[in-house]
C-alpha cells in the first residue's frame, strides 16, 4: 500500500491508530528512516517503520491489547512487524550496537534517540518523525537529505566492517537520492573494502543489485561501482556500459531487471545464477536470451514462429536483448513490435486423437509426428487447414514406415 506526502499518511489511519497504541506514554514511539527521508522530499513513501522505546515483549503486548496483529520477526535484535487493516509496520527498540561481526550485531536496548541514529546506515536514515508530522534531527543531517548527499554515519569504513551489504547499499542510496557528486570519503573507503562483498550471500546482493538495476541512474551507478572494484570482486568482470546504455534507449516503461542484468554483464548464464542465487524462472531466462540465435535477416515468417513458440513478450525481450548487442537487430526488433498489433495465436488444427485415426499406434510415434507436422505447419506460416495438416502426417508416416522397412 503506498501513500503520498500529499496525503499527510502519519496522521491518518493505519498510521494513527499505531502510534496511539505504542505512544503510551508521550514520546515512545517515533516514525524513521526511509519513509521519513521520503516525506521530506515528497516522494511516494511505501515501507513505514517505527522506532519505540519499549522493549519488544511491551511493544507486543500493548499491540495484542488493542486488538492488532502482531509477529515477533526479529526479536534477537528488538523488532517486531504489526500488520493494520492490511498495512505492514516494522517496529524496533531503540538500541545500540555492543559487538558487530560484519553480518551479526549484539545490541543492547537504549531510551536515547541519538544513540540509536548513531547506529545507523547512512545521515539520510537517520531523521524520525513524531506522530504529528514534526521532523526530528537528532544527528543534523537533514540538509544531507535535502542537498542529495549520502553519507555514512561515523567513519565509513568500520560502518563497511560491522555489515559489508552497506558498500552495495551506499551505491544503491546513490542511485536514487544522490542529487550532487557521489561522497569522496565513501567511495574510498567502499572501494577499500570491496574485497568484503564476496563474503555476502547471492540473495543480499541480488537484491541490492536488482534495486540499482531498476533506478533512472543505472550507468552512472554502475560505472561509480566499476571504478571501485566492485564487480571485479563479485563477478571478475566488467560492466558493458555502451551495450547497457544502447538497451536503455530502446526501452519504453520498461525496467527488466533481468533484461539489464544480462547486458550489463557478459557472463555465463549459470555463473550469475550461481553468484545471485537466482531463482530458476530467472535463471533460465538468462539462458533463453544468451543461448538462442536470431539473425540478422530474420523475416516476418520467422519473427511469427518467434511469437507462437516462445510467446510475444518472450520473443520481444529476446529481440531487444540482441539489439542491445547488435545494432543491425534493431529494425527486426522494431517489426516484431508492428507484427504484434495484428498477432492472434493460431490454433494448430489437428491432435493426437486425429494421428491415431492414421493407423498409428498411441506412442512416441504420435509425438514425432504430430511435431513434424506442426514444424510444417508453422513453417507455412500456420495457413494449412485441418485437412492439409492431416494429408501431410499421412505423408510422413508413410515415408516413416518405408525408412523402417528400407532399414
Amino acid at each position: 500500500m503506498v501513500r503520498k506526502d500529499s496525503n499527510k499518511w502519519w496522521i491518518e489511519e493505519p498510521a494513527k491508530t499505531l502510534m496511539n497504541v505504542l505512544n503510551n506514554p508521550p514520546d515512545s514511539a517515533r516514525f524513521v528512516g526511509g519513509c521519513v527521508r521520503n516525506t521530506i522530499l515528497k516522494l511516494p513513501t511505501s515501507d513505514i517503520d517505527v522506532a519505540t522505546k519499549h522493549r519488544p515483549e511491551k511493544a507486543i503486548r500493548l499491540l495484542e491489547d488493542a486488538g492488532i496483529k502482531v509477529k515477533a520477526t526479529g526479536l534477537s535484535h528488538g523488532t517486531v512487524t504489526a500488520f493494520v487493516r492490511g498495512v505492514r509496520f516494522e517496529i524496533t527498540t531503540l538500541r545500540k550496537d555492543i559487538k558487530t561481526d560484519g553480518r551479526h550485531a549484539v545490541v543492547q536496548y537504549t531510551d536515547c534517540w541519538q544513540e540509536d541514529a548513531k547506529r545507523r546506515d547512512f545521515t539520510i536514515n537517520t531523521l524520525l518523525m513524531d506522530q504529528f508530522g514534526k521532523i526530528i534531527d537528532p544527528l543534523n543531517c537533514k540538509q544531507d537529505i535535502l542537498d542529495g548527499r549520502v553519507i555514512f554515519v561515523g567513519c565509513p569504513s568500520q560502518r563497511i566492517h560491522e555489515d559489508a551489504l552497506r558498500i552495495l547499499r551506499f551505491y544503491r542510496f546513490n542511485a536514487y537520492f544522490g542529487f550532487s557528486s557521489a561522497d569522496p570519503k565513501s567511495l574510498e573507503a567502499c572501494k577499500k573494502n570491496a574485497h568484503l562483498v564476496s563474503s555476502l550471500s547471492g540473495e543480499r546482493i541480488r537484491e541490492e543489485l536488482f534495486k540499482i538495476l531498476t533506478s533512472e541512474n543505472v550507468c552512472d551507478t554502475l560505472e561509480l561501482m566499476q571504478d571501485g572494484s566492485i564487480f571485479e570482486k563479485l563477478f571478475s568482470a566488467n560492466v558493458r556500459l555502451t551495450e547497457l546504455k544502447a538497451l536503455l534507449s530502446l526501452e519504453k516503461d520498461s525496467m527488466d531487471p533481468v533484461l539489464r542484468l544480462a547486458i550489463a554483464f557478459g557472463i555465463a548464464p549459470e555463473t550469475l545464477s550461481y553468484k545471485l542465487k537466482l531463482p530458476n524462472k530467472v535463471a533460465d531466462q538468462l539462458t533463453f536470451l544468451n543461448g538462442t540465435e536470431v539473425s540478422t535477416k530474420a523475416d516476418s515468417k520467422s519473427i511469427k514462429s518467434f511469437f507462437y513458440n516462445y510467446g510475444v513478450k518472450q520473443t520481444l525481450d529476446l529481440l531487444i536483448f540482441k539489439s542491445a548487442l547488435d545494432e543491425d537487430i534493431i529494425n527486426i526488433y522494431k517489426y516484431a513490435l508492428e507484427i504484434r498489433e495484428d498477432w492472434n495465436h493460431p490454433i494448430f488444427p489437428i491432435a493426437g486423437s486425429d494421428i491415431v485415426s492414421l493407423g498409428v499406434t498411441p506412442g512416441i510415434a504420435i509425438g514425432k509426428t504430430l511435431a513434424a507436422t506442426e514444424n510444417w505447419w508453422i513453417a507455412n506460416n500456420f495457413e494449412p487447414d485441418h485437412s492439409s495438416c492431416m494429408n501431410w502426417a499421412r505423408s510422413f508416416i508413410n515415408n516413416e514406415k518405408e525408412k523402417s522397412g528400407n532399414g
